[in-house]
């Protein structure tokens, strides 16, 4: 990760901890009120952090950090806030879960001061910060920020420093179908694979071409490749049918779902209700992402209305 965006990311941090009000909290041994700060707490007083967006804990990597660990100590404090007589984790789950494996019965901690909303903000940016989140965990830990506490897509940008458009193409990998999503998040399909799968559209071919990607090998140009040739044999084959008077034909619906998607940049189903009735359904995924839809669809006329 580059210097400049491990720094906005850190500004964020240094945001959100500043904004948070002083209290006290009770002693992780005694139950004695206790400043704020860094304190030795006892780790049977500690759970997981409820929000942490991170679900895959690398074993190999747990027993590397238990090894140093081990041989230099723990250099570095975890972070955690009092929650009903306890603490939870906010940053450091892998150093608690490395701790707990060499029996430590205390460890050294933050203790901090936050709601939820930051809770979950501030797992987000150190897993970002150290690169450890796959896509779909990142994904998900947008819409979770969007949907929970109501944030905007800017919002969510500025606290966690990336751009508006990165948080945007992230989230639309929920917009894959299941299995693929498991692919993603196993490593077998890179962010890239994933976003040039979008284009087909159709959740069958995206599952073909995804088996095609892990079987083959493709990179990412060559799905690009194989997904612009799609285009071609589907418009293909439509000119060369016979003609039609309704749209009911499944190449003709395929295709306009992909201009459609293509255009909005999201997900897109033509549903028919008779050969010549039926719906347009266009997927948003957060209010920003539905004003985005909505600039598309009525340009410069909305500003008008």
């Amino acid at each position: 990760m580059s210097t400049d965006k491990t720094n906005r990311l850190g500004r964020g941090l240094d945001a959100i901890f500043s904004a948070q009000s002083a209290s006290r909290a009770p002693d992780a041994r005694s139950g004695a009120a206790d400043g704020l700060g860094l304190r030795q707490i006892a780790v049977a007083l500690i759970r997981p952090n409820p929000l942490q967006p991170r679900k895959e804990f690398d074993p190999a990597e747990l027993t590397e950090l238990e090894s140093s660990i081990r041989a230099n100590g723990l250099l570095q404090p975890i972070a955690v806030r009092v929650a009903g007589g306890a603490f939870e984790l906010i940053a450091g789950e892998r150093r608690f879960r490395a701790v707990q494996r060499l029996g430590w019965n205390e460890i050294p901690a933050i203790v901090r001061d936050i709601d939820d909303r930051t809770l979950l903000t501030l797992a987000l940016v150190e897993n970002l910060q150290r690169a450890d989140l796959n896509p779909m965990e990142e994904a998900e830990g947008y819409q979770q920020l969007l949907s929970q506490f109501s944030l905007t897509q800017q919002q969510v940008a500025d606290v966690v420093g990336k751009d508006r458009s990165t948080v945007a193409n992230t989230l639309r990998l929920l917009a894959l179908p299941t299995a693929i999503r498991g692919m993603v998040r196993e490593g077998a399909l890179t962010i890239g694979h994933a976003r040039a799968l979008l284009a087909l559209g159709d959740d069958q071919r995206m599952l073909a071409l995804a088996r095609d990607i892990v079987t083959e090998g493709l990179s990412v140009r060559a799905v690009e490749q194989r997904v612009r040739e799609s285009g071609k044999n589907t418009r293909t084959a439509r000119t060369a049918a016979k003609p039609v008077a309704t749209v009911r034909g499944h190449a003709e619906i395929s295709r306009i779902e992909e201009e459609l998607r293509r255009r909005l940049q999201t997900d897109v189903k033509v549903h028919l209700s008779s050969p010549d009735k039926g719906e347009v359904r266009i997927s948003f995924y957060s209010v920003d992402d539905l004003e985005r839809v909505l600039d598309i669809v009525l340009g410069a006329a909305r500003h008008s209305l």
